[in-house]
């Protein structure tokens, strides 16, 4: 009994985890997020350059 008890809690965590992350609220906020290491990587190799032209 106790272990359906968890289990059906387990789900309802999951279930709000996953509505959490696909709401559109947060849309916005995980795209910047995803650019953020292509940003990265395009400011290194603009570091790299100018360092190669000195």
């Amino acid at each position: 009994m106790l272990s359906g008890i968890y289990t059906g809690l387990m789900l309802v965590v999951f279930l709000g985890i996953v509505a959490w992350a696909w709401s559109k609220h947060n849309k916005s906020k995980f795209d910047e997020l995803s650019r953020m290491a292509l940003k990265d990587d395009e400011q290194m190799t603009d570091q790299t350059e100018e360092k190669v032209h000195e």
